[in-house]
């Protein structure tokens, strides 16, 4: 059996507030010592998941943008179990248009471009309700920090966005409705996270899911794929899974999936030491 951990970043591997993860750092190279295949899935742009990637000291697969790209997917095809089934290039491309960045990685892409999305929006979003939206691109430094609470190199990595667009929403719920509603016909989708809105297509964090169990599969040896999350944006990841593992947030309920996995594992530590203790209860469950 071949193991994938696919994991949300903010608030569930690293700290909701610090977005820190020195204290479980040995853990995590334990895990890929191990064969363990770790995948971050984040809303986090590429150049945020590639910081991430440096400071971890590791060279991981990634999916960033809520499922807009798979980053690196070659480096699946150097993992132990692959080999029978996923050597051709068309396995790699089977969800998107593929591309190499400068680095001779593989970039497998299912999101629209922004100018794409902004011309998606502007043709197909009532302007009365455009008019409620606030983009992140607009705003002065100041706030976009103060908003995202970041600065420096850190802010610009999170506005250097290829696949979807920040803004904030200032109508009234039902108002809200009325936007997905017609960002859904549109072929788009709009993430209501903690700080900011997301606008991006019609993709979600379980959209790569398929190929990477086409990717790390052999006949012998099956892909048992982990999801980690903590927030709403990680359900789709998380049902999806074999088995889900729901790290909480401090002084809020822990997540409640709809269409859970048969296993799903709960714990009731927050970021980061609780997304450890989630990674061993779920391979205490594998190798039982």
């Amino acid at each position: 059996m071949h193991t994938i951990f696919i994991t949300d970043l903010d608030g569930t591997l690293l700290g909701h507030d610090d977005f820190s993860f020195s204290s479980i750092h040995h853990e995590i190279h334990e895990l890929l010592a191990r064969g363990i295949t770790i995948i971050p899935n984040s809303s986090k742009t590429r150049g945020e998941i590639e910081h991430f990637c440096d400071q971890l000291g590791a060279r991981l697969p990634f999916i960033c943008e809520n499922g807009a790209a798979l980053v690196r997917a070659d480096l699946l095809r150097e993992t132990p179990c692959v080999g029978v089934t996923t050597s051709s290039s068309a396995a790699l491309s089977g969800n998107g248009p593929t591309a190499y960045d400068s680095t001779g990685h593989q970039r497998t892409v299912l999101g629209r471009t922004v100018d794409k999305l902004m011309s998606d929006w502007v043709n197909w979003i009532d302007p009365m309700l455009r008019q409620q939206c606030r983009f992140l691109d607009s705003m002065p430094e100041e706030m976009q920090s103060a908003i995202l609470g970041l600065k420096g190199d850190d802010l610009a990595r999170a506005l250097a966005r290829e696949y979807s667009i920040l803004f904030c929403f200032q109508g009234t719920q039902q108002d809200f409705a009325r936007l997905r509603a017609e960002a859904a016909v549109a072929g788009l989708r709009i993430h209501r996270g903690g700080r900011v809105c997301c606008l991006s297509g019609q993709h979600d964090k379980a959209s790569f899911n398929g190929m990477i169990r086409r990717l790390c599969s052999t006949v012998l040896a099956p892909a048992r794929l982990i999801g980690f999350g903590d927030s709403d944006n990680d359900i789709a990841l998380l049902c999806a899974a074999d088995v889900a593992c729901v790290v909480p947030r401090y002084r809020t309920p822990a997540l409640s999936l709809p269409n859970p996995p048969p296993t799903v594992i709960t714990v009731p530590q927050p970021a980061p030491s609780g997304w450890v203790m989630a990674a061993n209860r779920a391979l205490t469950v594998l190798d039982g």
